[in-house]
């Protein structure tokens, strides 16, 4: 079959720019066809990597370079090239110029398709390169999908932090004025409570008070484990407008004491009227532990405020700092089975302000008398021992004079009693 110079010509130019596209899309599309190909070129660039070859052979040009891609193309940079740009806007060229061609001049064609083997390439070609740009384009299509979905998850997740962050500050701002509206509230439930033990009757204003202290075992425990090392007394008052205090004691010591001995501390507390109160506090302080046997072994001891000390200035805060006696008495004392310190684990501890001057002797005879007396009795047998133990008597006589003052004292208010009736 004969062909004219024209089909001639438009037959080669079609041939060649085929050609020249089929070994790239062979690369790109076809690589599953080519991967014994590709592993055999990859050892060949290993080799070359390793022994160093740098050499001008190496530098050769793009397949499509007469269709303006790079001429000075490293071989090892070949497959990173088919992926750029540039590279796949040349691609693209090619297929257009083939598909005109063959729209164009269909005498081409028709003259093509009497060769089959030729004609079958050309298909082929076209096939390949149809398959090549459909899958870039779904490729572009992917990668601008999964860019949008990853900026609207960077969105999304900003727009919670944002909110996470304005949660937390709102948080912030609400425990914080939690926190003071609890200690104002903390501070009234303790006004509260003080003003409440003070109208219960358990408050004193003579500078005398009484503690009882109940379930002495689980507070010794307590006190042992750290879970609560200390407990404060009722407050009492040295008169209706005076001084007010309280006694704090350690079951299992403090300071040097821990663990040895029982310590109790005297506590100067901030009251109504302590502007027009003299200061520095400078009265002895006296504390009891009761013996509750017939025996009456109290333990008893003093000591006498230091008055540059900050614990007997007029309070700043609610409560001054303790002071007293660390080592008031041993602990294996109240510790011990069957002592006389706690019965039906409890304890009676008394505090003593001494406004006279009373010496130790007198002291201990008045931690005798019965408590059970009115107060009025009870202060005109302490007056009694003050002056007994002002007159030189030995300790036998105070303590015979003391049973039997008490003793007068009942049978006049048995008297008194029967008289009224």
């Amino acid at each position: 079959m004969t062909h004219t110079t024209e089909e001639s010509q438009v037959r080669e130019n079609h041939n060649g720019a085929c050609a020249d596209i089929e070994p790239i899309l062979s690369r790109q599309i076809s690589r599953k066809r080519h991967n014994s190909q590709n592993e055999t070129e990859n050892d060949i660039d290993n080799i070359r990597i390793k022994r160093g070859r740098n050499t001008t052979f190496d530098y050769i040009s793009c397949p499509l370079a007469h269709m303006g891609c790079r001429r000075d193309l490293h071989q090892d940079h070949l497959q990173e090239h088919y992926l750029t740009a540039q590279h796949q806007e040349c691609v693209t060229k090619c297929t257009i110029l083939c598909l005109e061609k063959l729209h164009v001049e269909p005498k081409v064609i028709s003259t093509l398709l009497d060769n089959d083997e030729e004609y079958s390439q050309v298909i082929e070609s076209v096939n390949l390169l149809a398959e090549g740009l459909s899958a870039l384009n779904d490729d572009n299509a992917r990668i601008h999908n999964s860019q949008i979905q990853i900026q609207n998850s960077i969105l999304e997740r900003q727009n919670q932090i944002d909110q996470l962050k304005h949660s937390i500050d709102e948080s912030v701002k609400f425990s914080h004025a939690t926190q003071i509206n609890n200690r104002v509230l903390e501070t009234d439930i303790e006004s509260i409570k003080e003003k409440i033990s003070d109208l219960s009757g358990s408050t004193t204003y003579d500078g005398n008070f009484i503690w009882k202290i109940t379930d002495v075992a689980q507070k010794i425990n307590d006190s042992i484990s750290e879970k609560q090392t200390s407990i404060y007394s009722p407050p009492f008052y040295t008169s209706p407008n005076g001084y007010k205090m309280c006694m704090r004691l350690y079951f299992n010591g403090d300071g040097q004491a821990r663990r040895s001995h029982l310590s109790i501390f005297f506590v100067l507390l901030r009251g109504e009227y302590d502007a027009i109160l003299s200061w520095p506090f400078c009265f002895k302080i006296t504390f009891c532990l009761y013996d509750q046997t017939n025996s009456q072994n109290h333990i008893i001891d003093s000591f006498r405020p230091d008055i540059k000390s900050n614990s007997f200035q007029r309070p700043k805060s609610n409560m001054s700092i303790a002071s007293g006696l660390p080592k008031f008495c041993p602990l294996t004392m109240i510790q011990t089975s069957n002592n006389p310190y706690v019965r039906d684990d409890c304890m009676f501890i008394r505090c003593m302000v001494d406004f006279e001057s009373v010496s130790k002797l007198a002291i201990r005879q008045i931690c005798k008398i019965n408590v059970g007396l009115p107060k009025t009795i009870q202060q005109k047998l302490i007056q009694e021992e003050i002056e007994r133990v002002n007159t030189p008597q030995t300790s036998v006589s105070i303590g015979e004079n003391l049973v039997t003052s008490n003793e007068k004292l009942i049978v006049s208010l048995k008297n008194s009693n029967l008289s009224s009736l």
